[in-house]
């Protein structure tokens, strides 16, 4: 491939992420805890030339806002720091949501049905009257039964997305039980996408991706020459 056409081509490719990147935070702007991606552009000496990468997200972790919801159950992190959830092949996933319901069973759990992870079982019979505390406790009828976990990381890069407002992490992310997590009950976290800066996002990244596709029909049209003129 001619230099100007690969450096073109690496150039869409990579803004092309940048957009699907941007169009998933859109599509989560009224996500509950859902956290935002940024695409990070890089330029990297290839064997002949520079060309233009884009790694596909990055987890932003600045928090959302906080809406009062009123439900004894319902928690928003104050500061850093996930709630472990059981994922649905039992592994260990992480989230900021703090809209919790209780199943059949009584558990805590997503909205998704999966249950979260804490110190003790988070349960709460039927007839009884669960409450969170600011700690993390779990009081049931006014009596400690269990806690929340509350999980830090050193390395946030180690954080990939796992659907909707969950993340995993990889074992380079180095996971730490929260010391002194603090909660505000009866909130929960919101989408920490700010709409208008994406709609700017957006608009950048389209421009940049149709300048390389045209850079591209430019090399392509004078490729086409040069062969034209040689022939002749």
């Amino acid at each position: 491939m001619p230099e100007g056409d690969y450096v073109a081509f690496s150039g869409a490719l990579a803004n092309q992420r940048a957009l699907d990147v941007i169009a998933n935070n859109i599509a989560n702007a009224s996500t509950t805890g859902f956290q935002r991606d940024n695409t990070v552009f890089d330029t990297e000496l290839g064997a002949r030339l520079h060309y233009a990468g884009a790694e596909v997200s990055r987890i932003d972790p600045s928090p959302g806002a906080q809406r009062l919801t009123g439900s004894s159950i319902h928690a928003a992190i104050d500061g850093p720091g996930f709630f472990p959830i059981e994922g649905p092949e039992g592994e260990v996933l992480y989230t900021r949501r703090g809209d919790f319901r209780l199943n059949a069973e009584g558990e805590l759990v997503l909205p998704s049905g999966m249950r979260v992870q804490g110190d003790g079982t988070l349960r709460v019979p039927p007839g009884s009257r669960g409450e969170l505390t600011g700690s993390g406790q779990l009081m049931v009828d006014g009596s400690p039964a269990g806690r929340l976990r509350i999980v830090e990381f050193e390395d946030m890069s180690g954080l990939s997305k796992a659907g909707e407002s969950l993340v995993r992490a990889a074992e380079s992310a180095g996971a730490a039980q929260a010391e002194n997590p603090r909660l505000a009950v009866g909130y929960i976290e919101t989408s920490n996408v700010n709409l208008a800066a994406e709609m700017v996002a957006l608009i950048t990244a389209s421009r940049a991706f149709e300048s390389a596709v045209r850079a591209m029909t430019i090399q392509d049209e004078l490729t086409q020459s040069l062969i034209q003129s040689q022939g002749n």
